[in-house]
């Protein structure tokens, strides 16, 4: 994990957890569930949309205050009802942060500072329909290959997102295939572990398109969390780096640590 994103999300999260019923998404949060290791551009906080749309000055205003304390500076770019972007900087080195925060519909909002699996999961799948970057495309397959079907994804997609389709969500499956090795390997990734990524959605577009028949999808639809991985042994994607032996277990990131005095 960069090493200023580690003590942005440390100390946000000491501002908001608590008070503001804030979790680490986006992701880090996938990478905190050791679902996938990936270069991460920015900082993502949800909470339960009702409390956080209500909360959303006080909140911003809290975590603000929290950053400068540690002394960056910061600008909040944009503020609307249910959410807040604020560019972080770190003045010894003039690197800036986007750090946002977003009131959103969650499956299991007790479960502490990162997000429950489901709610990545319907997330990670529904930017993959909505907008279909690389960094999607990646989070997706790490899904797949930590337990989730084909089918749930889409079922956790459409309860998160209403106009979810499938026959569109298969155009954004086929769009994946126009990325190339070098856009995947600013995200570390290898040309063949991009092939492999390719592949995948393009069987998954390939079976979209196909006439459904009988009793095709129904089996496999629930996959519970429960056939994930257990915290008690982390597992990865195999085509991406696997997590440093002996990181403790998500969810709640005792590994982070308290951010860092003085700078």
């Amino acid at each position: 994990m960069d090493e200023q994103h580690h003590r942005l999300i440390r100390i946000a999260l000491d501002a908001l957890a608590d008070d503001y019923g804030y979790a680490l998404a986006g992701g880090y949060a996938i990478q905190a569930h050791h679902i996938v290791q990936r270069v991460s551009e920015d900082v993502d906080l949800f909470a339960p949309f009702a409390r956080a749309r209500q909360e959303m000055p006080e909140a911003t205003t809290r975590v603000a205050t929290a950053y400068e304390a540690a002394s960056y500076s910061v600008d909040v770019a944009q503020q609307v009802e249910t959410y807040t972007r604020l560019t972080v900087t770190d003045p010894a080195t003039g690197t800036r942060t986007k750090v946002e925060l977003v009131a959103e519909f969650l499956h299991d909002s007790d479960l502490g500072p990162v997000l429950h699996p489901d709610d990545l999961a319907a997330g990670k799948t529904s930017a993959l329909f909505s907008r279909t970057e690389v960094r999607d495309a990646i989070d997706v397959d790490g899904l797949i290959k930590a337990g989730y079907t084909r089918a749930r994804l889409m079922e956790l997609a459409a309860e998160n997102d209403a106009g979810f389709d499938q026959r569109m969500f298969a155009d954004s499956l086929a769009r994946v295939q126009r990325y190339t090795d070098k856009q995947f390997a600013a995200y570390r990734l290898t040309p063949a572990e991009a092939g492999a990524i390719r592949q995948t959605f393009a069987t998954w577009q390939h079976e979209l398109a196909q006439p459904p028949s009988p009793g095709n999808e129904a089996t496999d639809t629930h996959t519970s969390t429960a056939n994930l991985h257990s915290p008690s042994t982390p597992a990865g994607p195999t085509s991406n780096p696997a997590p440093p032996t002996g990181d403790p277990p998500p969810p709640r990131l005792p590994h982070l640590g308290p951010p860092s005095r003085g700078r």
